[in-house]
């Protein structure tokens, strides 16, 4: 358009003067107008693009704005699902199973007990008179009466810091002065060494024979012995 306008303007001297013939002269000037028309559609059309792009970056940052919200809808969809299953914190079997498909529970309420399977253990009562050569990792042999001729491995894991009788409900008082010397036994939690196909036939309550080998504190007695002997 610019370069139209300016033939126009070098044209019309000449023209005027008749060293240009008019009609020439007339054709550059429709040239221009046509030039100055399509300059002004282009304008238009651009603007009209512009106008567009706006309308569209609103709408594409719209879109954004509810993809966002979709996700924080399926985030909690998602967390509500999980909600409803519950998952153990520990592998085992279901026992006493206090509820039926379908029931509707409230929170708190007792459904079931769940014996462990990977963490097995013996709990024995040895007798206090028993405990002087026992220690935490000693080796023990294992013998299970509902499995006869199977001879099972295990260690010492913790002895408990108090006999029976002390963690019962109603702990002995020996403040009358009538006291009669009774053996007290305390409890000693044996861990057990076995493959997975024999853990999972072992249940709760089973009778179990222990043996506890206690030949690595022996030393350790005499020592202690030798100690008390100094000392006086």
């Amino acid at each position: 358009a610019a370069f139209a306008a300016q033939q126009v303007t070098r044209y019309q001297p000449l023209a005027a003067s008749g060293a240009e013939p008019g009609e020439r002269f007339a054709q550059l000037q429709t040239q221009a107008r046509q030039a100055r028309e399509r300059t002004n559609a282009a304008q238009a059309a651009l603007i009209g693009a512009q106008r567009r792009v706006g309308t569209l970056s609103a709408q594409v940052r719209q879109a954004q704005s509810q993809a966002e919200a979709a996700r924080a809808q399926l985030k909690v969809a998602r967390v509500n699902v999980e909600s409803t299953v519950l998952k153990a914190a520990i592998n085992g079997r279901v026992g006493d199973l206090a509820v039926r498909v379908g029931q509707f529970v409230q929170p708190g309420t007792r459904l079931m007990t769940l014996v462990p399977v990977d963490r097995l253990f013996i709990e024995a009562n040895f007798k206090e008179t028993q405990l002087g050569l026992m220690r935490v990792g000693q080796p023990v042999g294992i013998e299970i009466d509902a499995l006869p001729g199977v001879e099972l491995t295990g260690r010492i894991a913790s002895v408990a810091p108090g006999t029976g009788a002390q963690f019962s409900v109603l702990p002995p008082q020996n403040a009358t002065g009538n006291f009669t010397k009774i053996v007290q036994r305390v409890p000693v939690r044996i861990a057990i060494d076995a493959p997975l196909e024999v853990r999972t036939l072992l249940v709760p309550g089973m009778s179990v024979g222990v043996t506890v080998d206690t030949r690595s504190a022996r030393g350790e007695m005499d020592r202690l012995r030798q100690a008390v002997s100094r000392k006086r």
